[in-house]
């Protein structure tokens, strides 16, 4: 036992060779995301659609083959009682617009999307001109983590802080050496919202998973701009559902479509409740299908204080929803897509979207980024 025991200084010089080893970006500390007048820019951070999307200005190192990139996210809520959709996100500034004119200039000043169902939605797909923003990790706020950690249940020790971190080592190639500005957004109407952290760390790594150089965005459907009248992802009601055209400059060899996909509608035949199937289709033909769907919902219990109980035992945080849970990330899939030619594609989206119900009506977020090498 005596030969396994380390000294504080043995530790201390061990501890410092592990920091040596990683790159923390700072992007928020402690930042209020709410819905209130009041919310107003500075030097540092900006603030858009009444303070419910944050968002500051990063500048990458270049990420070696070698390293790895995590986002971590730290969040409580600051008066808000409810699950919520969460999303980081960066924009890209490879094209003439970006969503940073949409948060400057009104989402109308973006591309416009139509189906035939009769609405309009703006900046969600990406055109010669325009490239939607990248999601880097999408989370659901739990029911009101810390502020309502005085309600007391039996057998209850409530969490105080809602932690995320996901591995998105794959968009290195839209991240490495560039400056970028870095936005988290949370959908709410509290005048207290919620209070995040959010850092990105870069680290040395002696594995390579993730060996694509390229990162296009396709599509990202999450109204991020919803406090801004930016319209709800309504358009799966017809069957053309989302279907985006791109051009590759280049052949991309092993193409994936990394997509994240949730469904809401939080009524009993909602589609949030409702598991339904996700097709994916490459130029007309089926590629991918599945159903997105959280079966573990009730393991972030103690995460979720101010969730509402039912008199069969459970609470609305326990119950399975389409790709989330109160408290979660929800991990994107990497669907295969082989090898593509230069030239113009097509890929397209259909979910059976369930019918309105009066005021209720349903709809998905899905988020595209077309990886691969050239």
């Amino acid at each position: 036992m005596k030969g396994n025991i380390q000294t504080t200084d043995q530790l201390g010089y061990k501890d410092l060779l592990w920091k040596s080893r990683f790159t923390t970006l700072n992007v928020f500390e402690n930042e209020t995301i709410n819905f209130s007048d009041a919310s107003k820019s500075d030097d540092q951070i900006k603030r858009y659609a009444n303070g419910t999307i944050i968002l500051k200005k990063i500048k990458f190192p270049t990420i070696t083959e070698g390293e790895n990139i995590f986002v971590e996210l730290k969040q409580q809520s600051n008066g808000d009682a409810y699950d919520r959709t969460g999303t980081v996100f960066f924009i890209p500034q490879d094209k003439e617009k970006s969503f940073f004119d949409g948060l400057e200039k009104g989402v109308k000043t973006l591309p416009l999307y139509e189906n035939g169902n009769g609405k309009q939605y703006y900046g969600v797909t990406a055109a010669d001109n325009y490239s939607p923003a990248i999601e880097m990790m999408r989370f659901f706020t739990a029911f009101g983590i810390q502020k309502f950690n005085h309600i007391q249940l039996k057998g209850k020790d409530w969490q105080t802080i809602s932690p995320y971190r996901q591995d998105i080592t794959e968009l290195k190639p839209a991240l490495s050496g560039k400056e970028l500005w870095i936005g988290t957004f949370i959908g709410n109407y509290d005048k207290g919202g919620h209070k995040v952290s959010l850092d990105i760390t870069i680290h040395k790594s002696d594995q390579t998973v993730n060996k694509n150089n390229t990162a296009i965005p396709l599509f990202n459907t999450l109204n991020i701009m919803e406090m801004a009248g930016q319209d709800y992802s309504t358009m799966f009601n017809q069957d053309k559902g989302l279907l985006v055209d791109f051009t590759l400059d280049k052949d991309l060899k092993n193409a994936q479509l990394r997509y994240i996909t949730t469904g809401h509608g939080g009524w009993e035949n909602g589609d949030e409740f409702v598991p339904k199937a996700n097709s994916i289709l490459m130029d007309g033909n089926p590629v991918f299908s599945f159903i997105p769907w959280r079966t573990d919902c009730g393991s972030y219990r103690l995460y979720n204080p101010a969730s509402g109980n039912f008199q069969d035992g459970l609470s609305s945080s326990d119950l399975s929803r389409s790709n989330w849970c109160p408290g979660t990330v929800t991990n994107p899939n990497f669907i295969p897509l082989g090898d593509l030619k230069a030239g113009k594609h097509t890929i397209q989206i259909k979910i059976p979207q369930g019918p309105t119900e009066g005021t209720s009506f349903s709809s998905w977020n899905v988020s595209g980024t077309l990886l691969g090498v050239q």
